[in-house]
């Protein structure tokens, strides 16, 4: 059996992303529950917002939650409590606004009545991943006598998870420009156990495309992830962005032990290049790569004739040339 597991997180230095994943897919359900369970208790997770468990039919929800300046703006901010002191700390909630218990299964109560789901109420932040945790492992090792009643009848075919967080490499830029408030919306988990590959992906935002495979808080987020779950498999999974086997195969990044590095400095733009031209001509479908080869080949024969071509279609040439080459390395292959 497989599982399916995506982790977003969202935010670099500036406003293009990367998806990241575990490599290679891990292969029992008890190695995805350590590596949730590890995570958000780790350092690389700073602050957890909302979260959901769904099982078979019933979901678990917790309080929302929201920084200070959307707490300010909101007209039901008598409904949120400020979570300080060593508690809060601990249940990485420290500093946020979390919804108070009685609104949240007001809230509940009125949602779930327009879903074919029954939606439950679970504490706030780390200690209610863990109470969930606990449950899904109850429930796969059939000791439903320790379960709540509303889930002792659960078939655990499956279950599916969502749930916003701040992490640690974003927690200064976020907290320094206000950007807390976006705790569900901008770093997001999220965890299916469906039958099929699993993902382990965190999108990573703000940066540009060019410069986020040589940002060292990019990279040290990424071997901070590995060094988490190499402490529960070690050595055998890896943390990195999802097409990192062409990125080593291009030289953009290096793998230096169990650690991802920029590759060569000086011909960082050129390998960066060739992979993204790579990556580009591989996603073509069959219509977009004759366009691309028509349309070398007619810049190709009027150079050819002599004839003087414009900027635009010099730049064409160039361009539609790497593609052209790529798509014959890709055939070839």
């Amino acid at each position: 059996m497989k599982f399916h597991i995506k982790i977003y997180n969202i935010e670099i230095v500036d406003c293009s992303s990367c998806y990241n994943l575990i490599f290679p897919n891990p292969q029992s359900r008890e190695i995805l529950l350590e590596m949730i369970l590890r995570i958000y208790e780790s350092g690389v997770i700073s602050r957890i917002g909302e979260f959901t468990f769904l099982f078979d039919r019933i979901e678990l929800q917790s309080p929302k939650v929201v920084g200070e300046s959307r707490y300010k703006s909101k007209d039901d901010s008598s409904k949120y409590k400020f979570q300080s002191g060593e508690k809060a700390e601990t249940n990485k909630l420290s500093g946020l606004y979390v919804e108070q218990k009685e609104d949240t299964l007001k809230r509940i109560k009125k949602t779930s009545s327009l879903r074919h789901v029954q939606t439950f109420y679970i504490e706030p932040g780390l200690n209610g991943i863990k109470q969930a945790i606990q449950y899904i492992r109850l429930l796969y090792n059939n000791q439903r006598d320790l379960l709540p009643d509303y889930l002792k009848d659960v078939e655990p075919h499956h279950f599916r998870f969502s749930g916003g967080v701040i992490w640690k490499m974003n927690e200064e830029w976020k907290i320094r420009n206000g950007l807390c408030d976006n705790i569900d919306g901008d770093d997001t988990i999220g965890v299916s156990s469906i039958e099929s590959d699993m993902f382990f992906g965190f999108g990573n935002f703000g940066g540009d495309s060019s410069d986020i495979f040589t940002s060292p808080r990019y990279l040290d987020h990424l071997n901070a992830i590995t060094g988490v779950i190499d402490e529960i498999a070690p050595g055998k999974f890896i943390a990195g962005p999802e097409e990192l086997a062409e990125l080593l195969e291009f030289e953009v990044l290096k793998k230096i032990g169990r650690k991802l590095v920029a590759g060569d400095e000086e011909k960082y733009k050129e390998n960066l290049e060739r992979f993204e031209t790579y990556t580009f001509a591989r996603g073509l479908d069959k219509q977009s790569e004759k366009f691309f080869k028509n349309k070398y080949q007619v810049l190709k024969e009027k150079a050819e004739r002599g004839e003087k071509l414009t900027w635009m279609e010099n730049l064409e040439l160039t361009q539609n040339e790497k593609i052209v080459k790529a798509l014959e390395n890709e055939r070839d292959s």
